[in-house]
């Protein structure tokens, strides 16, 4: 009897996480470059820039099945230098994108 529910249990515990799918993705960019400068004067310069093109970042994706088509859905998203680690966006931790949303299958 007692191995029969505790197999019951541990077997409906199983189908409960299969049905939930959730996922959570971490990504980046770092673009760094360098700048060559020459003038009239004789005088040339090398220098390393950040964010030349685009911006250096890093951020989680992620969503959450809740049945029924809909899903929960989330971004955070931070912009940093990479010459010394500053926050950027006015020094905000997820400043280029932070929300919370709703997603269905129908409606998009």
């Amino acid at each position: 009897m007692k191995k029969t529910l505790i197999f019951a249990a541990l077997s409906g515990a199983f189908v409960a996480t299969a049905h939930a799918q959730s996922s959570v993705t971490l990504y980046g960019l770092i673009d760094a470059g360098i700048t060559y400068t020459n003038n009239q004067g004789g005088h040339s310069a090398w220098q390393e820039t950040s964010g030349s093109i685009n911006g250096s970042r890093w951020g989680l994706r992620g969503t959450e099945d809740l049945g029924g088509g809909l899903k929960a859905i989330f971004t955070l998203e931070n912009g940093f230098g990479i010459n010394n680690g500053t926050l950027k966006q006015n020094g905000r931790e997820f400043g280029r994108q932070a929300f919370v949303g709703l997603a269905h299958d129908s409606f998009g």
